[in-house]
């Protein structure tokens, strides 16, 4: 069984970016300007750059990967010696300054780690619930234990 997951795209702002520069790009290419095609390009990048994972629960390998619409850049890890898995709650603090406004954020990111024997893999990080169902999942098709390490 193939699991494929979707676990990070570019932050709001770049996607902003990325619909700005593609609506000059059309006005440009409209008034026959070569610089359109180029705000075009890189508006797709800011659009359609997404990383994932795919966990191949049949062969026990993991492939963390950036992709550009359907074109998957990774490589292929083998998990044949994985224990368990972990989830962990961590404080991030996110500062945010623009202008002479400056405001601090700090939020509970749970983490689900893949643990092997020589290393532990990040799989993913977000929600609670989003990653306590991710986890239910991956532990389920791959036959390993869940520990929660978030108390």
């Amino acid at each position: 069984m193939i699991l494929n997951y979707k676990t990070n795209k570019l932050p709001l702002n770049f996607i902003y970016l990325g619909i700005m520069l593609f609506v000059i790009s059309i006005w440009r290419m409209l008034v026959l300007d070569w610089a359109g095609i180029l705000f075009f390009l890189i508006s797709l990048l800011l659009l359609f750059i997404r990383a994932g994972i795919i966990i191949d629960t049949d062969n026990r390998r993991l492939k963390i990967y950036t992709s550009f619409f359907e074109i998957k850049k990774g490589k292929w890890d083998s998990i044949k010696s994985i224990l368990n898995l972990q989830i962990i709650k961590t404080r991030e603090t996110q500062r945010m300054n623009v202008l002479s406004i400056s405001r601090i954020e700090t939020n509970d990111v749970y983490k689900l780690f893949m643990v092997l024997h020589d290393k532990k893999i990040e799989i993913m990080s977000g929600e609670k619930d989003y990653i306590f169902n991710i986890a239910e999942k991956i532990y389920l098709s791959l036959k390993v234990s869940l520990k929660n390490r978030t108390n």
